[in-house]
């Protein structure tokens, strides 16, 4: 009989196997434990184990602890796997991750099969935004610069120094959120404003948050900053956060 626990979770898995071998020797209190190490492991001492009972107890349990990191141990017990499954005696096994060839085979053949798993790492912002190729969250600057947070935008924008991220896309994300207030200020309808109905009614709220021709000239601030940047007028990084501390 085979008791097998695997996954990336080692330590939960010997744990597991410890409450079971605990378990079954309160039931067969005549029982005998034998811990196997690497050196224990042969085609002859596979078989003993198999067809043997304790000298003064009915059955053994034998626990193993990562014996598949040994690749010819792993090999040893797979060839036997079926001979260890049919044994009175009980196998107990902890490993690490399996090979689909290998589990498939003990998943034939064992009693009860149990994976543990690491629960995934949480991933921060930075670590999200990498994971989709990007390096600041356009949404979180559209967001600021609608809400006139003067603060969340400057603390945004030292974020953009330190990933290097162009001007030009900071500068784009800008010149987007404006368009898109004074589009859903003017417009009755998002169809009117070529826009999907939730980003028409966020940016007419935040169009709110500025006064009467406050939008167009910031959008014709965008522009300017813009083409004096790439004239070599201005520093375009400079004139950003100038355009962000003057908000």
């Amino acid at each position: 009989m085979i008791y097998f626990y695997y996954g990336t979770d080692v330590e939960t898995a010997r744990k597991k196997a410890k409450v079971t071998v605990d378990s079954l020797l309160v039931k067969k209190p005549d029982a005998t434990l034998v811990k196997i190490g690497d050196e224990d492991i042969s085609e002859s001492r596979i078989a003993e184990l198999c067809l043997t009972q304790a000298l003064f107890s009915n059955k053994y349990i034998v626990y193993f602890y990562k014996t598949f990191d040994n690749k010819n141990n792993k090999e040893i017990i797979l060839k036997n796997i079926k001979d260890i499954a049919k044994s009175e005696n009980i196998f107990i096994f902890v490993e690490g991750k399996m090979d689909k060839v290998s589990f498939t085979k003990i998943e034939k053949n064992a009693e009860k099969v149990q994976e543990f798993l690491k629960p995934k790492k949480a991933l921060n912002k930075k670590e999200l935004l990498a994971q989709k190729g990007e390096k600041i969250d356009f949404f979180e600057f559209s967001d600021a610069l609608g809400k006139r947070d003067k603060r969340e935008l400057w603390v945004l924008y030292q974020d953009v120094l330190a990933e290097q991220v162009p001007a030009e896309e900071v500068h784009g994300i800008f010149f987007w959120q404006v368009k898109s207030m004074l589009l859903a200020k003017k417009c009755k309808t998002p169809e009117e404003a070529g826009m999907k109905p939730y980003p028409f009614q966020k940016a007419r709220e935040y169009s709110r948050n500025y006064k009467e021709g406050e939008l167009e000239d910031i959008s014709f601030k965008l522009v300017s900053m813009y083409h004096e940047a790439h004239r070599g007028n201005t520093d375009f990084f400079v004139s950003l956060e100038k355009f962000i501390l003057e908000l």
